[in-house]
């Protein structure tokens, strides 16, 4: 692997003294931030500014914060939902609602159930679902109100799917499918050591992982799994020597970065490891070090994302537990280190990576030539869900010309 440039942003963590006002054109960088003494916190790096602000929903809201330990975020037309396991006082709840530009709070629910909160997928306009530690709630965007579980799910669910009109909720037993009209659970589908679904191209997956921590051992069962799209049940096992981590044991995002156009995973197979592992769908290949960290960097968690609009893979490290060193790191998709940024030396636990919003915004995945003419268009929204059509909200307009070449460009609906 070779490294282009290094460079250190050193940036306060006073909220106090920051002062920008609009968050696109970067990655927000979610963070468990130092249990038991901060609330979660939401980072951004700016691709222009090439510059950090540290906890920046705190900067935009004085007197508020994020939750307990947030694990997870997604951005759905102009809102950004942050996940926390639980409240933080009574400052920040179990889910908070912004705007996803300016990061201004616009609602903090602090009680879904009696559970704690895992995860958000919105599924309509005006609906969403809210997975928890005591099952799918279903939640009111137009309101930001939460109404009632769905009846007949149990127990911790994580991850979140929408396919046609189902949602698919991983547990670490099965996959509850719901029909996201009537907020019905349908059936269940028995999965052994399941750790996440996801779709790519609208077809859906699951990873299987049994190993719960560490690398996995020869009798660890690791494969990806094709889904039906009719009956939800496997058709196919794609075997892996390392899929997507298990992270049951304490509850992380554990879905796989995904290139949608080239149909590729990038993920971290376990805790603590020190490189990326790559999954290329199309062809069945699999590579168990693809991206190699840095000297003793490794991954708490699985804290890469891929960004369809710049095509780099965008991962953060750490360097272990009794280590203040933490890092965020962009590269090529052929594993070339474009960027290494030393983070704050008490940034404390990464838990997710997803890309700020941006309006007609190109940032030239590959640079089209006057010769070349449209051969198609494509629009993915930022569940990796892709159509001819754009999508309400955010969507990565994909243009492939008659040349080859192609150019990506972020909007908004």
């Amino acid at each position: 692997m070779k490294k282009i440039f290094t460079s250190i942003i050193a940036a306060t963590l006073a909220a106090g003294t920051v002062a920008a006002a609009s968050y696109t054109g970067g990655i927000f960088l979610l963070n468990e931030d130092w249990f038991g003494h901060n609330a979660s916190s939401v980072n951004f790096y700016s691709y222009d500014g090439d510059s950090i602000v540290y906890r920046a929903y705190q900067a935009a809201n004085p007197g508020s914060t994020l939750g307990n330990t947030a694990e997870y975020a997604a951005i759905d037309g102009d809102n950004i939902y942050f996940c926390s396991k639980q409240n933080y006082g009574s400052t920040g709840g179990r889910l908070v609602v912004a705007d996803a530009k300016t990061l201004e709070k616009k609602a903090s629910i602090d009680a879904i159930g009696d559970a704690d909160t895992r995860a958000f997928l919105a599924v309509s306009d005006t609906k969403a679902y809210i997975s928890t530690s005591a099952g799918v709630y279903t939640y009111d965007k137009s309101t930001n109100t939460v109404g009632p579980a769905i009846a007949g799910i149990t127990g911790e669910v994580g991850n979140m799917v929408l396919v046609g009109d189902k949602v698919l909720a991983a547990s670490n037993d099965k996959i509850s499918v719901i029909d996201a009209v009537a907020d019905a659970l349908v059936k269940t589908v028995a999965v052994s050591s399941l750790t996440t679904v996801f779709t790519v191209g609208g077809q859906a997956y699951a990873a299987v992982n049994s190993s719960t921590w560490g690398a996995p051992g020869s009798s660890s069962t690791e494969h990806f799994l094709k889904l039906d799209a009719t009956t939800c049940e496997p058709t196919d096992t794609l075997a892996v020597a390392m899929a997507t981590q298990n992270t049951w044991f304490a509850w992380k995002n554990s879905n796989p970065a995904i290139d949608e156009q080239h149909q590729v995973l990038y993920y971290s197979p376990y805790e603590g490891c020190n490189f990326i592992s790559k999954y290329d769908l199309a062809s069945g290949t699999f590579t168990q070090q693809f991206i190699t960290f840095d000297g003793s960097q490794q991954m708490y968690g699985n804290v890469v994302a891929f960004d369809p609009a710049s095509g780099y893979i965008v991962a953060e490290t750490f360097e272990g537990y009794s280590s203040q060193n933490y890092y965020l790191n962009i590269y090529k998709t052929d594993g070339t280190q474009v960027k290494s940024i030393k983070l704050a030396s008490n940034y404390w636990f990464p838990s997710m990576v997803l890309f700020s919003p941006s309006e007609q915004v190109s940032t030239g995945v590959a640079s089209t030539t006057a010769a070349g003419q449209v051969a198609s268009v494509k629009y993915f929204n930022l569940q990796g869900m892709a159509s001819d059509e754009p999508f309400d909200g955010i969507n990565i307009k994909v243009i492939t010309y008659t040349d080859g070449t192609k150019q990506s460009l972020k909007m908004v609906k």
